[in-house]
């Protein structure tokens, strides 16, 4: 046994010891009584007060109305308000009417859904699906002729969506 281990082992049998045979007596050997306890102000309803047939009977307080509560309704609330309603529809004091500009054509979401991926040959090689069709895909495949994959680096894969030529990320996890 090592010495730090037993002047631990030293330490908890005197603490042991204090603890069952140390002085117990309160100090001054006095008593401590309970505080008086305060009688409430106001007598309870007749309602509420419990007989001897119900020895606990439920107060039901009067309901509130919620303005007295939290305050006016969100339209009611004066703009200053932290928590007032806001509109991202509205075009700000002293703009212009603005043109029109043309969208760009929009980037489709990944329709892939992650399967998991392996690392032989000095390649990554990931398992892709859509609904029931399932892909292996490495560097340079193209799915469909929709989907070019350009590079695996994990936790990263990186795809070209060939019909606008943007490129698109999706997360594969670590290099495990």
């Amino acid at each position: 046994m090592k010495a730090r281990q037993a002047l631990m082992l030293a330490a908890l049998a005197a603490s042991a010891g204090l603890a069952i045979f140390g002085d117990h007596t309160p100090k001054g050997g006095e008593t401590v009584e309970p505080a008086p306890r305060p009688q409430p102000a106001a007598a309870a309803p007749k309602a509420a007060v419990p007989t001897a047939k119900h020895k606990r009977a439920a107060v039901i307080l009067a309901l509130l109305p919620r303005e007295d509560l939290m305050g006016p309704r969100d339209e009611e609330r004066p703009e200053s308000s932290l928590f007032a309603a806001q509109s991202l529809d509205r075009a700000p004091a002293g703009a212009g009417v603005q043109m029109p500009v043309a969208a760009a054509p929009a980037t489709p979401g990944l329709p892939f859904t992650y399967l998991g991926k392996k690392y032989e040959n000095a390649a990554w090689e990931v398992y892709l699906a859509i609904g029931d069709q399932t892909y292996f895909v490495r560097e340079g495949t193209v799915i469909d002729q929709k989907y070019a994959v350009n590079q695996i680096r994990p936790p990263v894969l990186t795809m070209t969506y060939l019909p606008t030529k943007q490129q698109q990320t999706m997360t594969i996890g670590g290099e495990e």
